[in-house]
This record gives structure tokens, sequence and C-alpha cells, in this order.
């Protein structure tokens, strides 16, 4: 069985496909479009995402970076995919287009790191060109770390919502994006 994505909210992820078109499968969370990436692993990610790639015309093989953005309206949470397309030789580089918006709130975090960077090749350098985590534990430390500061915010929310005062200090942030970091290297 190979690897499957996991997109974390407001974590891009850099995928290159392995075939031009996805397959509709209908999946636990409604229809999805399945995905095989050059690295061997699959991604499940809504229709819409389908349709914007193919608008923005990337093909097989070509590096592009999906993003799972959590969007507010008010005080409700929503889901937004961001797919920006890699450079491309002659054509100029595109920016993020947004993909799909859903209404589900975003209570329930995918876990788990994404392994590599999507086009089937193992780095060691830490950066790409774009100045992008590219490696495993690059791409597993810059998720915990920003699941830290997810974790601090709503626990503070839920602290003043409950009348206590609470407010984590960047050390605390480090200690808790660590300690996230640690466990998923197990």
């Amino acid at each position: 069985m190979s690897d499957k994505v996991h997109f974390q909210t407001n974590i891009p992820v850099e995928v290159a496909l392995k075939y031009g078109d996805g397959k509709e499968v209908n999946g636990q969370y409604g229809d999805q479009v399945l995905y095989t990436l050059t690295d061997g692993r699959v991604m499940y990610v809504p229709p819409i995402v389908k349709r914007r790639i193919e608008e923005l015309g990337i093909g097989r093989g070509e590096l592009f970076t999906l993003t799972k953005a959590e969007k507010k309206n008010g005080t409700r949470r929503m889901i937004e995919w961001l797919v920006a397309a890699g450079e491309r030789g002659e054509k100029p580089p595109r920016g993020s287009v947004p993909a799909a918006t859903s209404q589900r709130p975003t209570q329930q975090r995918d876990g788990g790191a994404v392994s590599g960077n999507g086009n089937g090749q193992r780095t060691n350098s830490t950066y790409d060109a774009k100045g992008f985590l590219v490696t495993n534990h690059g791409q597993l430390l810059l998720q915990s770390l920003a699941a830290a500061v997810d974790v601090a915010a709503a626990t503070e929310r839920y602290a003043a919502a409950s009348g206590v005062e609470l407010q984590f200090t960047s050390e605390d942030l480090r200690e808790i994006g660590l300690r996230i970091y640690a466990t998923g290297l197990k």
C-alpha cells in the first residue's frame, strides 16, 4: 500500500503527479480524486482541486504546491485549497490560486508527516530554490512547530472562554513543537 499524503492546514506541500489525471473515488469524506505522485505516494483531494490543476495546465511530472488553507468567516472556519503551479521554463511562474472552499469546520486535523518533496527525489539540501524546506525532517519540524502554534492559540482561546488568563511564550511554543517533532520521529 502506498503512503498517503496527509495535508495539515496552512502547510504547503510540493508534489508532482505521476499520471496526468486522477481517479474519481467516493471516500470517507465524500467525492474525492485519487492521484499517484512521482515518489510513489498517493493523495486524495476534493474534485475542485482536480479542476484547478486542469485550469492551470499542470501536467504529469510538474512540481506544484498544494495548501489546505484554513480561512475564517466570522466565527466559522472553512477550508480553502490553494494550488500554485511551479516554474516552467519559458512560462512565468504562477501564483497561488484558490481551488475550493469547504463549509466543513476544521476541528479535526490530519496527523502524520509529509515525506519527501513530491518529485520522487530525496535531497540533502535543507531548502529548495524558493526557500521551502524539502527534507523529510525539515517538513516534519515545520509541521510540528506550526501545530504547536495552533495548539497554543486554541488553548489560549479556551482558557479565555473559561475565565482563565493564559499566555504561551515563544519558549513554550518551541518546547511543544520539539516534543511533537520528537514524537513524529518514532
